[in-house]
């Protein structure tokens, strides 16, 4: 009987954790897209306690404060650790792949967390110089991945010695928001066809190519241009 009951008492324990769990999930889920909307300052613990259709007490019961909420929002996202990830080159990739694989694999990690990037965009122009220090930070560490990638072709001789990796690599994150923002701001109306990706990956290609043969010339016009995804 007293096994019985230790059982029926973790079991219950289990319950209630992973309940807690999925609700602390959908109040972070809430906050992100408030914060999204109106930004850090301009949202309310009441205007989370709305989009989650709960009472004040429930949200208080897990976050004190809308700063616990936004801490717990930044600790636990994978994006930027993704985002770094792509635009880290695998071993032995070709240069001309290994720009799509960063652009696509980046712009693929931005569109499933779009509220996220949303809220740090909104974060750097509506709030203080705290808050753009943050997303300075943040861009940093991207610029940081894109220049440690170059470097290694640099080392493996397919990008010219002189290249600034530090400045392409902000480059090509700037790129990689850049059609992002278009598509959130205008939806895909805004969105270029493939081939201007294609385009400005040759162009990138042309400019930071050592050896010339590397690069394959394009035809003037997106319809000669490469058309590989």
């Amino acid at each position: 009987m007293v096994i019985e009951q230790h059982a029926i008492a973790r079991a219950t324990a289990g319950l209630r954790d992973r309940r807690r769990a999925r609700k602390r999930e959908e109040i972070l889920k809430a906050g992100l897209k408030v914060f999204a909307e109106k930004g850090y300052r301009g949202a309310t613990m009441d205007d989370i306690a709305l989009e989650l259709q709960a009472t004040k007490g429930l949200l208080y019961y897990h976050f004190e404060t809308k700063e616990q909420i936004l801490k717990a929002i930044l600790a636990e996202t994978q994006l930027i650790a993704g985002l770094e990830a792509g635009l880290t080159i695998p071993e032995g990739m070709p240069l001309r792949e290994a720009l799509h694989h960063a652009v696509k694999r980046s712009l693929d990690l931005m569109e499933s967390n779009g509220e996220l990037v949303r809220f740090l965009h909104v974060q750097a122009l509506l709030s203080g110089p705290d808050a753009e220090l943050v997303y300075t930070q943040v861009l940093e560490r991207l610029y940081g991945a894109g220049a440690r990638s170059i470097e290694t072709f640099k080392r493996s001789g397919e990008v010219r010695p002189d290249l600034d990796a530090r400045t392409f690599g902000q480059l090509l994150v700037h790129f990689i928001i850049s059609r992002f923002l278009l598509k959130q701001i205008f939806g895909h109306r805004a969105q270029p066809p493939r081939e201007y990706v294609d385009s400005v990956m040759q162009i990138l290609l042309d400019g930071i190519a050592a050896d010339k043969a590397t690069s394959r010339p394009v035809a003037s016009g997106v319809a000669g241009a490469d058309r590989q995804p």
